[in-house]
């Protein structure tokens, strides 16, 4: 049973939708009508509703799997993900769901007789769909009924600024989270290297040469295995990003010698935080940001996968930096062509210049 001894300020309220990628925007208004309403009404639109309604002509076709358009998951699987929902969060036994066929619902009589539910108190909207609630109110009064109380939510912001939306998840912009997810016609390029590719010792020669004649340099590594080589060197980075693994498999390497330099005697100076796979979070982009403003040392240790965040390093360090990141062997079936010839693995070394910086802008500016 559920805890009678919490008030809540209303004893029931209705909350509807369609509910499809169950995201973090529709968490939050969830979450609001729960805290709202002892007893909460979740109206979930019908495969039907979603067929007359929410789909336009063009894309019905793919609702029924006749393309490859992504498509509204069926009421059955949208369902099943509220429950999940509800179940994760302890609120089974305060929750009933029903099939909405028409934008009105339960909260609307549609005859003098209708069992529409009168106990109703109040409606929990996002800012898109307060238009909604407010219809469904004139029509209340017009049948001799109370209005609904009215409870807006802010729709909660991707990472872009932008607003989290069951379409932007579909298409693959964001994930549930709001997270930007990487377009997959972005991938061929990302796999193209930013600068000269070095390979055994053209590494080491290339940084003593460059430290020889240039002396102090900002030096930055992301990657396992570029920190690591950097370090056997003698080198130590300004900036290393790291997140434990060489190919995907575990690697423990590169901390190991971090932790013996100088930066393991410096707490402060070590950073964990989550990013990737195929997205950068904001917390990434704010620490790389920012470690450019101290004058210690950093190592950012990343729970998910560092691969993209030579980005936005390219993007914020000065001009006349150096970026050091892996550069895995192109396949047999890749053309070299495709890559400038540059089809040997190792690492690439980046010399930063304001045109490599706008490169790197603009290839972020594809994560929107």
């Amino acid at each position: 049973m559920y805890d009678s001894i919490t008030y809540y300020m209303y004893r029931h309220v209705v909350v509807a939708g369609t509910f499809d990628r169950l995201h973090r925007g529709h968490e939050a208004v969830l979450t609001r009508a729960f805290a709202e309403g002892e007893l909460v009404t979740m109206g979930l639109t019908s495969d039907e509703y979603v067929q007359k309604f929410k789909i336009s002509r063009e894309a019905r076709s793919s609702f029924a799997g006749q393309n490859s358009t992504p498509q509204i998951l069926s009421f059955k699987e949208r369902k099943q993900h509220l429950l999940d929902w509800l179940a994760t969060h302890g609120f089974m036994e305060r929750a009933t769901i029903v099939a909405l066929h028409d934008p009105f619902g339960p909260v609307v009589p549609q005859s003098p007789h209708d069992p529409a539910q009168r106990d109703i108190e109040a409606i929990i909207v996002s800012t898109d769909t307060r238009a909604r609630a407010q219809e469904i109110n004139r029509l209340r009064r017009e049948a001799g009924w109370k209005p609904l109380t009215i409870i807006e939510v802010p729709m909660v912001a991707a990472e872009d600024i932008r607003p989290i939306s069951s379409t932007r998840v579909r298409n693959k912009e964001i994930d549930r989270q709001g997270r930007l997810i990487m377009p997959d016609n972005l991938r061929p390029e990302l796999k193209k290297p930013l600068g000269r590719v070095l390979v055994g010792d053209e590494i080491i020669r290339s940084i003593r040469s460059h430290l020889a004649k240039q002396g102090e340099t900002l030096i930055i590594t992301v990657g396992d295995v570029a920190t690591k080589t950097l370090l056997d060197a003698g080198v130590t980075p300004s900036l290393a990003i790291i997140d434990g693994k060489v190919g995907r498999k575990p690697y423990s390497e590169a901390l190991k010698c971090l932790t013996r330099s100088h930066l393991g005697k410096q707490g402060e100076t070590f950073i964990k935080l989550q990013s990737g796979p195929g997205y950068i979070s904001d917390e990434a982009l704010e620490a790389i940001r920012g470690s450019f403003t101290k004058t210690k040392a950093m190592v950012i240790i990343v729970d998910g996968e560092e691969d993209l965040l030579a980005l936005p390093v390219i993007a914020y360090a000065p001009v006349g930096a150096r970026v050091y990141y892996g550069q895995p062997p192109l396949r047999p079936s890749t053309k070299a062509r495709d890559f400038e010839g540059q089809a040997r693995g190792g690492l690439v070394e980046v010399v930063v210049t304001s045109e490599k910086k706008q490169e790197a802008v603009a290839l972020l500016g594809r994560f929107t």
